[in-house]
């Protein structure tokens, strides 16, 4: 008898992760989508429990939440949505957001492009960042063309890793990819709502020169360098000193660069890292922040970045 009670026990309520998944794009619930239950390990992402949401959007998982990094995913329409679950939080009442995708860059989107050019002695060290906001209800995926492009220089190798910094703030490892322009490499990860950084960083050998192609878009691209460094030479005009940095700012002013440079230095090694302590790709939060901040009088746009949490957020203004 006891038996027969407990199966006519909806199965919901031995479930320990409940949800809903929310198409962000529509507001409304969305059916069909297979939500895992993953934790990190050696060998990546391993699922452990999943469970497909219902014609009303409702999703329950039988499966207690494991020790942390507990994370929800799920793939909709070719692009994967991750969300942590914090310790603590409930298992239920979750909403689990995903959005449609377009191939197109919404109009909402805005992207800033920063080169950092540090000489030494032994190297030339050159860091690129992107940093995107999606301010739509839309993710922003084109395969073919990659959702940022970019012109290594040649020194840099066939092969170019990228740091990519998602919304949700877990840091992952992509590889660029050649594009079909000579000299071009793109990225092809998905840019969601939210903000998306993408990080590549190259050590060439030791020059007093340095020259780049860049992709014009609706920001000009800036560059920056130490206090100790100074570049003359063709496309780019300087902007001023970031006094809080110690930096040099200089903006691009067509679709390519070539410059000489003047001394040695290292914003990195300002900011607190050691030699021993450098991973090789450099911290540019604090720098970007710091830069960006005072975007209104290197562009002359009413908007800045600040930092916020380890993210750079823009305010919006005219282009």
């Amino acid at each position: 008898m006891r038996a027969l009670l407990l199966l006519l026990i909806p199965a919901s309520l031995f479930a320990a992760i409940e949800g809903t998944v929310i198409n962000g794009s529509t507001g409304q619930p969305q059916p069909s989508v297979t939500v895992s239950l993953v934790q990190p390990g050696q060998n990546g992402m391993q699922a452990i429990a999943t469970a497909v949401s219902d014609a009303s959007g409702k999703f329950s998982i039988d499966h207690e939440l494991p020790p942390p990094p507990a994370l929800l995913q799920a793939d909709y329409k070719g692009v994967t949505y991750t969300q942590i679950q914090p310790p603590g939080r409930p298992a239920t009442g979750i909403r689990f957001q995903i959005y449609e995708s377009a191939a197109k860059p919404p109009a909402e989107m805005q992207m800033a492009h920063l080169i950092m050019i540090e000489p030494s002695e032994k190297a030339l060290e050159i860091s690129e960042t992107f940093l995107i906001r999606n301010e739509s209800k839309t993710t922003f995926q084109d395969s073919s063309n990659g959702t940022v492009q970019f012109y290594p220089p040649k020194d840099a190798g066939e092969k170019v890793a990228v740091s990519v910094t998602p919304p949700t703030q877990m840091t992952i490892s992509r590889q660029a990819v050649k594009a079909i322009k000579p000299g071009e490499f793109k990225i092809d990860y998905p840019v969601r709502p939210g903000e998306t950084r993408y990080d590549m960083h190259y050590t060439l050998p030791v020059s007093d020169s340095f020259s780049l192609k860049v992709v014009e878009g609706k920001r000009p691209t800036t560059i920056v360098t130490p206090l100790t460094v100074k570049l003359t030479g063709e496309g780019i005009k300087e902007m001023g000193v970031e006094d809080q940095v110690q930096a040099r700012i200089y903006q691009v002013t067509g679709p390519s660069f070539n410059v000489k440079i003047e001394g040695t230095g290292s914003i990195r090694e300002r900011q607190g890292n050691s030699p021993d302590e450098d991973p090789g790709q450099p911290k540019t939060t604090e720098i970007l922040a710091k830069v960006y901040d005072r975007m209104y009088w290197i562009l002359g746009l009413t908007f800045g970045i600040m930092a916020l949490g380890g993210t750079l957020l823009f305010r919006k203004g005219p282009a």
